[in-house]
C-alpha cells in the first residue's frame, strides 16, 4: 500500500489552477507524479476551503478535480488541548491545525507546506522529519525515488482449469470471499476464462475476470440497487506483478469489452483498503456509488465499495470532447512508434528488446513523448495525433495532453519522470534528450483502424509537405480526421 502524502490546501489550488506552475512546485509533481511508494491525499478540509472559491465555474472544476486524489475519511479533530498547545488566532488557524493532527495521529506519512508557521508548530510538536517544506519535500523524495528498468510483460486470455486453485496468488481472495474456492471450481467447470499474466512455470501474477449481465440481475444485496441495464461486472481484478502498468492495460481491456458489447456501464467491487486500484479507476471515470456487505472466510462482515463508470457518458475516457484545445501532429520514428504504440503495428514480432524490458510502455494509458522542437506552448487538454513516419506515412493513434515538462536539471531527472512511460532506455535517453527537451505526459485514447495517410492530409489541405516537426493544426481539420478514420463514436463536439 502506497504512503499519503498530505498537500496543503494552498498548493492543492497551485498545483489544479491553470496558471504554469511555479518552479519547486513543478519539479516535486515531477518526483511524485509516478511513484510506487507515495499517493497525494487530500485533507476534507481542502473541499470545505474549495467551496469558498468566489468564481463558480472555477470552483466546479477544482472540485471535480480533486475527486481523483485519495480523500482522507474521517480524520479525528484536533482536540481542545492540541490547539492550545500549538497555538491558534483565527478559523483559517485552527483549519491548519487539523492538517497537523492528521499527521500526528498517522492518516498520512507526510505533510507538505511552505507555511512557516506550520513548519514552527511542527518544530514544536518534534514533526520536523514528517511535516517538510516543499525543498525538503523535494530532497527527501529525489532520493527515494529510485531508477528502476520495467520488464515487458505479455497477457492473454486463459481458460481458469489452466490455473492451480492453490497458486500463492488465490490466497488473499480465497481469505477475503467465503466460498472463493466453491466459486472458482464451478469458474473452471463452465470453461469460463480471465486476462492473466503468468511466470515461465505457470504462476499466476495478474487476474482479471469480466461478467456480462443483462436488466433481469438481482442487485438486492447493495445498500442502493442498480437500475435494470446491461452491464460489465469485474468479478475479478488483482494485480501482484506491480510496476508495469498491467493495471492500466486491464482498464483498457475493460473499457474495450464494454464498448464492444454496448453495455451501458462497468461496475467493480471492492475494499477500501485497496487505494491503488481505487485510485486508478478514479482517473478513467469510475465513480462510487453504493456499499454492499461481504462475508471473509473467517465469517466477518466487511464492506465493500461499488464503483461505476457509465460507459456512455461521453466526457470520459475513452471518449474524447473537441473543445478549444490545441491539436497538434507529432511524427514518430518506426523504432519509437512500434514500442510505444504496439497495437498500431498490426502484427508484432517480440524480439530481444522486448525481453529486456523495453516495451512496459506499449501496456500503459499515460504514455510519455519527448519532442526537441522549438515548438513549447503544449497544454493540458491538447490532443496530440502521432504520425507514423517512414515506413507508415500515416497518423495512427490519438492522445490528450496530462501534464508538460520542458526545463530539467540533468538527463536522470527526465529518465527518472519518464522511465515508466517511455520505450527508451537511460542511455537511450541521453542520446535523444537536451535539459529543455519537452516532455509530454499523455493519455493514449483512440487507435484509428484505418490510419490517415499522408496523401490524405497532403490532398486535403492539413498539412502543406512533408511532416518533419509538430504541426499544429484547426478544428476542422481534425473532423476530416476523425470522418475519414470512421471514429465519430468516439468523439463529442462541444
Amino acid at each position: 500500500m502506497k504512503e499519503k502524502i498530505l498537500l496543503d490546501t494552498n498548493m492543492m489550488i497551485y498545483l489544479l489552477d491553470d496558471h504554469i506552475l511555479d518552479e519547486k512546485i513543478s519539479k516535486l509533481t515531477k518526483i511524485l507524479y509516478d511513484s510506487d511508494k507515495y499517493i497525494i491525499a487530500i485533507h476534507p478540509n481542502t473541499i470545505v476551503e474549495a467551496g469558498k472559491i468566489k468564481d463558480q465555474n472555477k470552483k466546479d472544476i477544482f472540485i471535480s478535480k480533486l475527486g481523483v486524489y485519495k480523500i482522507i475519511d474521517n480524520p479525528p479533530r484536533a482536540t481542545e488541548d492540541f490547539n492550545k498547545q500549538v497555538g491558534f488566532k483565527n478559523k483559517n488557524d485552527l483549519i491548519d491545525n487539523e492538517m497537523l493532527y492528521a499527521v500526528i495521529r498517522n492518516c498520512v506519512s507526510y505533510f507538505i507546506t511552505n507555511d512557516k508557521e506550520l513548519l514552527k508548530k511542527a518544530e514544536i510538536l518534534k514533526l520536523n522529519d514528517r511535516v517538510l517544506s516543499i525543498d525538503d519535500a523535494i530532497n527527501k523524495f529525489k532520493q527515494e525515488e529510485k531508477v528502476i528498468i520495467e520488464t515487458p510483460v505479455f497477457i492473454k486470455k486463459e481458460y481458469l482449469y489452466n490455473m492451480d486453485l492453490n497458486d500463492d496468488f488465490f490466497t488473499t481472495l480465497r481469505f477475503d470471499y467465503k466460498g472463493f474456492d466453491n466459486w472458482f471450481i464451478k469458474k473452471q467447470r463452465n470453461e469460463e476464462m480471465a486476462y492473466v499474466t503468468m511466470t515461465k512455470d505457470n504462476k499466476v501474477t495478474s487476474f482479471l475476470m469480466l461478467k456480462e449481465e443483462d436488466e433481469n440481475e438481482d442487485y438486492s444485496t447493495f445498500e442502493k440497487p442498480f437500475s435494470p441495464a446491461k452491464r460489465i461486472k469485474v468479478s475479478t481484478f488483482k494485480v501482484s506483478d506491480t510496476g508495469k502498468k498491467i493495471g492500466e492495460c486491464f482498464i483498457k481491456i475493460m473499457v474495450n469489452e464494454a464498448i464492444q458489447k454496448n453495455v451501458d456501464e462497468i461496475y467493480v467491487t471492492t475494499f477500501e483498503k485497496q487505494e491503488s486500484l481505487i485510485y486508478l479507476l478514479k482517473q478513467y471515470g469510475f465513480k462510487l456509488f453504493t456499499h454492499k456487505n461481504t462475508t471473509k472466510s473467517d465469517d466477518t462482515i466487511e464492506r465493500e465499495a461499488i464503483y461505476v463508470k457509465n460507459i456512455k457518458d461521453k466526457s470520459q475516457y475513452p471518449y474524447v470532447q473537441i473543445k478549444d484545445q490545441g491539436i497538434f501532429i507529432f511524427p514518430v520514428i518506426p523504432k519509437y512508434h512500434k514500442l510505444l504504440f504496439e497495437d498500431a503495428e498490426g502484427s508484432y514480432q517480440i524480439s530481444i528488446d522486448d525481453t529486456q524490458g523495453k516495451n512496459t510502455s506499449a501496456n500503459a494509458i499515460k504514455k510519455a513523448f519527448i519532442s526537441n522542437a522549438k515548438r513549447k506552448n503544449i497544454k493540458p487538454g491538447d490532443i496530440v495525433l502521432f504520425y507514423a513516419s517512414h515506413n507508415k506515412k500515416a497518423i495512427t493513434t490519438l492522445g490528450i495532453v496530462e501534464t508538460t515538462w520542458n526545463e530539467f536539471e540533468s538527463q536522470e531527472e527526465i529518465f527518472n519522470i519518464v522511465r515508466k512511460r517511455t520505450a527508451y532506455d537511460e542511455e537511450e535517453l541521453k542520446l535523444v534528450t537536451d535539459l529543455d527537451s519537452l516532455v509530454i505526459m499523455f493519455k493514449h485514447y483512440i487507435t484509428f483502424k484505418n490510419p490517415i495517410t499522408y496523401d490524405y492530409l497532403y490532398n486535403n489541405g492539413i498539412v502543406k509537405g512533408y511532416i518533419q516537426g509538430p504541426i499544429s493544426i484547426e478544428k476542422e481539420d481534425l473532423e476530416k480526421i476523425i470522418e475519414e478514420s470512421q471514429t465519430q463514436n468516439m468523439f463529442e463536439i462541444c
